[in-house]
């Protein structure tokens, strides 16, 4: 009973917020370009705030950079499986934004910080950088000019204006103070205090925003609904799979702490990547990718509900 009682004490904020957000578009409480003011503001300022705290105070440890390791395979795999497929079975020109990154910003961050605290959001901001590594070249190739070659300099433009992510400034910058030295420095002259306390003061309204945002924006085109559940399951069940064969593995490692193996869990169970409704070239490309996501969604939620009573 205490441990149900536990986890309906995480679940019941995160259903509140997703439910609210439902309501409001339904009711017209909201207009979209309200809502998207909303999500502006907590992946402008709120988020980077986040895991600039989060990379300023944490101690990098083997367990980070085991996790970091683990992830790169199925994003490889994934990721080149989605270039060969959208020139067959699925031509969409997004499809390879739904395999080469998970929803680490919007939702894997606010989730884990739920369960674990701001304090432990390196955990999953530094499994966000790696996922870069992947991630930003597929936008440069995706955001590219229709109907040009990609050529290196086109890409490398690309590339640096993806660079210019609030999210990733500073997560870089909270990395460079923190193993430089400036992080010690700060504290010996007594302002670290009122740095991440000015951080984690703008940082405060993440969680719910983005859930409210989920919510908002929930999406099930009924007319692409066949290739969307296909995309979804097939998403889900390569991501699932491996992240049960990354636990296998952890297991074996003794060393290895609770919190990787958590993070790890519920990395490999969010949903596909947001950006992507926003890559197609068409309407029904952006519902398609909307439409995955907005599954995605629904299944890292319950997934969410499982781990929370596990970790309860």
């Amino acid at each position: 009973m205490e441990k149900l009682m536990s986890t309906l004490t995480v679940m019941a904020p995160i259903v509140g917020a997703v439910t609210l957000g439902l309501i409001s578009r339904k009711r017209n409480w909201l207009t979209e370009a309200e809502n998207r003011g909303l999500q502006q503001y907590a992946i402008r300022i709120s988020l980077p705030c986040v895991v600039f705290n989060s990379c300023l105070t944490m101690e990098l440890n083997s367990g980070a950079l085991l996790s970091m390791a683990m992830i790169l395979p199925v994003l490889l795999v994934c990721c080149l499986w989605s270039f060969r497929a959208r020139g067959g079975k699925y031509p969409y020109h997004n499809l390879p934004m739904l395999f080469s990154a998970q929803e680490t910003g919007m939702m894997g961050i606010p989730l884990f910080i739920t369960l674990f605290g701001a304090s432990e959001a390196y955990r999953m901001g530094v499994l966000d950088l790696t996922q870069a590594v992947i991630a930003y070249p597929v936008l440069a190739i995706l955001t590219a000019p229709a109907g040009e070659d990609v050529s290196a300099g086109k890409m490398a433009k690309n590339l640096m204006n993806i660079l210019k992510s609030p999210f990733l400034i500073m997560s870089l910058l909270g990395l460079f103070l923190n193993l430089c030295g400036a992080r010690e420095l700060l504290a010996r002259v007594g302002l670290l205090g009122a740095v991440t306390g000015t951080a984690e003061f703008l940082s405060r309204p993440l969680t719910t925003v983005m859930l409210f945002s989920v919510g908002f924006t929930f999406s099930l085109s009924a007319e692409n609904r066949s290739q969307i559940l296909r995309l979804s399951v097939g998403h889900f069940l390569a991501f699932g799979l491996y992240g049960l064969a990354v636990q296998g593995v952890l297991l074996l490692i003794p060393s290895v702490d609770s919190l990787t193996r958590w993070v790890m869990a519920l990395y490999f169970t969010l949903p596909s990547s947001y950006l992507a409704a926003g890559l197609g070239k068409n309407s029904r490309e952006g519902a398609i990718a909307s439409g995955v996501s907005s599954i995605t969604t629904v299944l890292s939620l319950l997934a969410f509900c499982v781990i929370a009573g596990l970790a309860a």
